[in-house]
């Protein structure tokens, strides 16, 4: 599923506290096995979001949020996934850096 499976996602995470806690410690690739264990059903775009942390998103009206749910996605040094996301592209790209309708790692991107 697309953006509603996403959508869906974050306020199931912001109602249960004990799902919430699961998602607490886990990094990407956790995340994505921990998302699927629960019935969520993520498009291979936001696959690849989680898998980058980002990477390359300079504005996601939803980023932050992601950033609190799930803090060990926002990389040391940074305070929230927006901040660390808009040091990886410029915001006069006219497009997003990375392709991330393919759902992997993007090449030259290593993860945090």
């Amino acid at each position: 599923m697309s953006r509603a499976e996403f959508i869906r996602f974050i306020g199931v995470l912001r109602e249960d506290v004990a799902l919430r806690s699961k998602f607490a410690d886990a990094q990407p690739e956790e995340i994505l096995r921990l998302a699927k264990a629960n019935g969520f059903d993520f498009s291979d775009e936001i696959q690849g979001r989680f898998l980058n942390r980002w990477a390359g998103v300079y504005f996601c009206p939803f980023a932050n949020d992601i950033g609190e749910l799930c803090p060990k996605l926002v990389p040391p040094g940074f305070k929230t996934l927006l901040e660390y996301s808009q040091t990886t592209c410029s915001k006069e790209d006219e497009v997003e850096r990375y392709d991330f309708r393919a759902g992997g790692y993007y090449e030259g991107l290593k993860p945090v």
